[in-house]
């Protein structure tokens, strides 16, 4: 079969390997196979291809989500699919203790793939491709995570990485109903796409600068409710200086490449009431989320999908570049023809 292999880690994008001749998985008792239609590119995939994954063995198939048709359903436990049905897969393993998502198949375990999915007309697999790790991402940090309300102020933290986006428009969603929105970026250009996205106040991030008084301005004086952290440590201090007096920060990315904070002092930054939370789509339960409603939505235009460019999955090392550059804004997805 095709598949884009990964032989070793660290390597650059142009590193990854287009072969058409990988071993297809066989069909295995409690795992469904899939024919993968598209699959989206994670911040996941690039660590993994720079080395920042520990314990993968090499090579590998990368990609912890796609989307495809089901081609066997496992047996015992794969009752609800038949062959034909249309179908997510996210994470469990994927693309990392087995080959993942950038191929033409893959063999997935029961419990990470989604109920059958039924696409609206005038949705493609690019469209459909953006949404899984993303959205899910996205819903179960400001459900679970944050406990997003509708009287809240939301402030997201890395607003035009996909995640950022997804959950912008799922804010302001009847899923949410959240009243305002603030999203950071670094590219002034931006914020235009953020806006369209439903993102009521952009600001304009300086490395070097703080965002809390702006956010402060932007909410009379009082913070933001909640925070959905995505460029994670160097930034996470500052995030809660932007909360109000009980707010709520949760980390879900690292989109800042760091992984730990260094002299955190949480007596004095979690002062006086505020909480530090976190959510990993490790913790995901794919039978509890809402896909079908995700797609009905962004096919009536409730939930806008922040799909930004589509490359053929022999492109998967250019897309990488692309990703790896910060040229994105939104989701990034690949096409298996």
């Amino acid at each position: 079969m095709r598949a884009i292999v990964c032989p070793r880690a660290p390597i650059p994008p142009s590193g990854l390997i287009y072969t058409t001749t990988h071993p297809t998985p066989s069909p295995k008792a409690g795992h469904v196979l899939i024919r993968v239609k598209a699959f989206g590119l994670n911040r996941s995939e690039l660590f993994t291809r720079q080395g920042e994954s520990p314990g993968i063995q090499f090579p590998r198939v990368l990609g912890i989500e796609c989307v495809g048709t089901v081609k066997d359903a496992g047996g015992k436990g794969g009752e609800k699919w038949k062959e034909g049905d249309v179908v997510a897969a996210v994470m469990g393993g994927m693309g990392r203790q087995f080959d993942g998502g950038y191929a033409e198949y893959t063999l997935v375990p029961q419990s990470q793939v989604s109920n059958p999915v039924t696409i609206p007309e005038g949705m493609g697999w690019a469209e459909f491709g953006a949404i899984p790790e993303t959205f899910f991402t996205a819903w179960a940090s400001l459900s679970k995570s944050l406990k997003l309300t509708s009287s809240d102020t939301l402030l997201i933290r890395g607003g035009t990485s996909s995640v950022g986006v997804a959950a912008a428009t799922l804010a302001k969603s009847s899923l949410f109903s959240c009243p305002k929105v603030i999203a950071t970026t670094r590219s002034p250009s931006k914020t235009e796409k953020l806006k369209a996205y439903g993102v009521d106040d952009v600001i304009i991030e300086d490395s070097s600068a703080s965002i809390a008084d702006k956010v402060k301005e932007l909410t009379g004086g009082k913070g933001a409710d909640k925070c959905l952290e995505l460029v994670g440590p160097p930034t996470l201090v500052d995030s809660f200086k932007s909360l109000s007096d009980d707010g709520v920060a949760s980390v879900v990315g690292v989109l800042g490449g760091v992984w730990t904070c260094k002299d955190f002092d949480p007596m004095g930054t979690l002062a006086p009431f505020k909480h530090l939370t976190q959510y990993s789509s490790h913790y995901l339960d794919v039978s509890q989320a809402p896909l079908q409603w995700i797609v009905d939505a962004v096919a009536r235009g409730e939930v806008h999908l922040g799909l930004d460019k589509v490359f053929k999955m022999e492109e998967a090392g250019a897309a990488h570049e692309y990703m790896e550059a910060n040229k994105a804004s939104g989701k990034v997805v690949c096409v298996v023809d």
